[in-house]
């Protein structure tokens, strides 16, 4: 008997469960009509302990690990979550859900985005009292969700269970994910609501239960109620589902479709360079019934529209006529869905629509939440349009404002510099994804059911850092959209890694391996501890700001920096020659993810408990200081000496209103006077932003002494990411180009010249420990930029207000 096939036995009689199966069994197929070789296998769900023996009460190894996964996220999501002064988005968030939680009433502005999160607020002030540590607490739990629902896809025929738990363990560590689910935004509504989406349809197709078709609908529903980046979700799942399908049934129908995305896109493109005025703008600054009225018919009489609804008409009734000729049986579903093999997309979608119960429930409870929110509990009526037609023309609009004004390039240098494991990992699962796929596809054989949701998170990450780096608005929150599907295909190519580890023959190389795993470990650490030493110089004041110089010693023998590199691939290559090149490979790898693992944990703690409101990252973008937390304590300290409440008055203006308004919610006498003080005002304190501080203002304030904070800072963006290349897209010249003085218009080759003259500049030693040294540092080449506001206390009242400060 083969030795390694008698270690394999044994284990699998030790452990209580069959071996792990490869990627390309039993799963879902790319099946083209007429190939019987492309149906597939149906595997049923199997749910078993990861290793060792199951005890009693079935607690096993695997269950204990996302225990302590589960208990860290909670830790790491609900710990000191009001510690961060409230972000300007976070402030009207946490008003307008507590307007609603005190009776007020809420009606949804796009603006603001869904309606989820303002009832959740207002449910959570309901039981927590309305305080910071509410209005974060939601998004908290939903993220907590998030890491833990990776454990849906545990069966091996879908990532297999160190696949579910490389994911979690990745969602549990992510800087983004992390820093942004402790946030009073919409986005961990969104996250949490597209995993269980596509988990759910993926459950289906190997279950094909009710359940999860009335979960995808219902959830769909909520999904649509949180954040616009809803319908980019909708064009991904969509577009992926119609192109596997359009192959499954007829590859002459992907034929078609093409050919009428290209004709679509030069009618949009060339139309308006022969002369045909642009399309009307979106009247999202005045969306009145009558602006909304002018603009619907000038939309729909306009020669491109007319156009482009042509060709629609024209495709559809050809991809019609074609499958008319294929159909087997009167009706379209059967005769068209029905007749595909059973594991086939093409034959899920069928079964999933004659599934009229869950059909009929889950689009009823979808839509069920969708009024109830939007309509806040049927008070608002008009929440229905303004949750559709409104959210989608109102941010569509928002394109052409480009809010941010950040560049092309904006997340492929913000992702790498936080989703350490997840930025290094994608492109090579993305290699195997297609090695695996394409072939298959080629000769006519099944693609796996795990392949097939490798090319799914694919997918996911294709066209989301497409669309994302195409869209007017580029926002550092957005990023976690790019990082969440990202770190699904890094987690299912470590347990896949694992899982090939776990069936070798360890007697012989165990040894080898430990002294391979030992070797890299050392190599990346000494390679950390010698650019931290050798970055470390003296700063120099230049034109752009300070910089950090190289220490003379390194200066002087820049090879010294890449000892550590040589080290590794010294011991890659012993590895090799020992072990094999598939082990080495895999052990070096997961040690150095190991690695960087424990580097995103140390970047995750600094921004979310020690640097959350310090913009020293890009990721925090622009943030509340802690200068507004202290001043609002310190003021609140004084109206309870005064008034042994919150009965002082306090005014404020326009530029502080934000997120002042959330902080003075509960002074019942305070006054907002917007940019200039109309008399002398009575009140104790006056808050006032420097913009607003005119001669006439300070005049009127002449018997108050005042002190400044920093009201809001951002990160240096200038000096830092947007010299890496020019940006052409921007609709303002100046943001265009920060590498030369060149004035634009800019071209393609502009744009890639200034690209490789950023990569080329990384060959100095130089160069790479400044990049170095910002990132594992934070060593910034410029101060981060500040808005201040002073806080003017009446002259009377200094001495008690001094006493409170000091």
């Amino acid at each position: 008997m083969n030795p390694r096939a008698n270690v394999q036995a044994i284990r699998s009689s030790l452990s209580g469960r069959s071996m792990l199966r490869r990627n390309d069994s039993g799963a879902t197929a790319i099946h083209h009509r007429g190939s019987e070789t492309l149906d597939m296998k149906q595997e049923p769900e199997v749910a078993t302990p990861l290793s060792g023996r199951a005890f009693n009460l079935r607690v096993s190894i695997e269950l204990v690990l996302y225990i302590i996964i589960g208990a860290l996220a909670l830790l790491t999501r609900l710990w000191d979550l009001s510690y961060r002064a409230h972000h300007h988005d976070e402030s009207l968030h946490s008003y307008f859900s507590w307007r609603l939680f005190a009776g007020e009433g809420y009606l949804h502005d796009p603006m603001m985005h869904g309606p989820a999160l303002f009832h959740s607020n207002a449910f959570a002030y309901f039981l927590l009292g309305d305080n910071d540590y509410a209005t974060r607490v939601v998004p908290a739990l939903l993220g907590v969700a998030v890491v833990l629902l990776p454990a849906m896809l545990r069966s091996p025929q879908f990532i297999g269970r160190w696949g579910a738990l490389a994911c979690s363990t990745l969602l549990l560590l992510s800087p983004t994910i992390m820093f942004y689910t402790r946030f009073n935004r919409h986005d961990p509504y969104v996250l949490f609501a597209t995993l269980v989406i596509i988990f759910s349809m993926i459950r289906f197709m190997a279950s094909r239960e009710t359940r999860w078709i009335i979960l995808v609908w219902v959830t769909t529903g909520f999904l649509f109620t949180t954040l616009e980046v809803s319908f980019i979700i909708g064009f991904m799942l969509l577009t992926f589902v119609g192109i596997i399908m359009a192959w499954q049934i007829d590859r002459a129908l992907l034929g078609i479709g093409l050919i009428a995305a290209v004709v679509l896109a030069g009618v949009w493109i060339g139309m308006p360079r022969t002369g045909v005025s642009s399309l009307p703008g979106i009247p999202w600054e005045d969306p009145s019934n009558e602006n909304i009225r002018t603009f619907a018919l000038d939309l729909a009489i306009h020669p491109i529209i007319l156009t482009m609804l042509a060709i629609i008409v024209l495709t559809t009734g050809i991809m019609v006529a074609r499958l008319n000729t294929i159909r087997e049986g009167d009706t379209w579903l059967d005769g068209v869905l029905g007749s595909t093999p059973y594991n086939t997309t093409s034959r899920v979608m069928h079964d999933g629509l004659k599934d009229r119960k869950g059909m009929w429930y889950g689009i009823l409870g979808g839509l069920a939440i969708f009024a109830t929110l939007y309509t806040t509990l049927f008070t608002n009526m008009a929440g229905l349009a303004t949750g559709t037609v409104g959210a989608l023309g109102y941010w569509l609009g928002q394109q052409d404002v480009q809010r941010g004004d950040q560049p092309w390039f904006y997340y492929l240098l913000i992702l790498p510099q936080y989703e350490l494991v997840a930025v290094l990992l994608t492109p090579i699962a993305a290699f195997i994804t297609l090695k695996r796929i394409v072939p298959a596809i080629r000769a006519g054989e099944p693609v796996g059911r795990r392949n097939y949701i490798w090319g799914l998170f694919l997918w996911w990450i294709v066209v989301h850092l497409a669309v994302f780096s195409w869209a007017g608005e580029k926002m550092p929150w957005l990023s976690v959209h790019m990082a969440l599907p990202m770190i699904l295909l890094s987690g299912a190519l470590i347990g896949d890694t694992i899982e090939r580890l776990e069936v070798r023959d360890w007697s012989r190389y165990r040894l080898a391996a430990i002294a391979l795993a030992a070797t890299v470990t050392v190599a990346g650490v000494a390679w950390f501890l010698l650019w931290s030493w050798g970055s470390a110089g003296p700063w120099t004041e230049t034109a752009e700001g300070l910089v950090r110089d190289i220490r003379p010693e390194v200066a002087d023998n820049p090879w010294l920096l890449y000892i550590p590199a040589l080290a590794l691939l010294a011991a890659l290559g012993a590895g090799i020659w020992h072990i094999g090149p598939r082990m080495a490979i895999s052990v070096s790898g997961l040690t150095l993810v190991g690695l960087l693992m424990l580097t995103q944990l140390h970047v995750s703690f600094r921004m979310s408990f020690y640097e959350g409101d310090i913009p020293r990252d890009m990721l925090i973008y622009v943030q509340s200081s802690p200068d507004v937390a202290q001043a609002v304590e310190d003021v609140g300290l004084l109206s309870r000496e005064l008034t042994g409440g919150l009965d002082m008055q306090v005014w404020y203006d326009s530029g502080t209103s934000w997120p002042m308004q959330w902080y003075l919610r509960n002074y019942a006498n305070r006054r907002f006077f917007g940019t200039e003080l109309s008399t002398v005002p009575n009140a104790p304190v006056v808050l006032i932003s420097n913009d607003n501080l005119t001669s006439e203002n300070r005049a009127l304030l002449s018997g108050y002494t005042s002190t400044e904070y920093a009201m809001r800072w951002w990160f240096p963006e200038e000096e830092t990411y947007r010299r890496f290349a020019i940006a052409p897209e921007l609709n303002k010249e100046w943001r265009q180009n920060y590498q030369t003085d060149a004035v634009g218009p800019f071209g393609l080759t502009d744009v890639a010249a200034s690209v490789w003259s950023s990569i080329w500049s990384m060959r100095e030693p130089e160069q790479q420990m400044q990049k170095f040294r910002m990132i594992a540092f934070r060593d910034l080449p410029a101060p981060i930029g500040s808005y201040n506001f002073h806080v003017f206390v009446r002259n009377d009242l200094m001495p008690a207000y001094n006493d409170i400060r000091y």
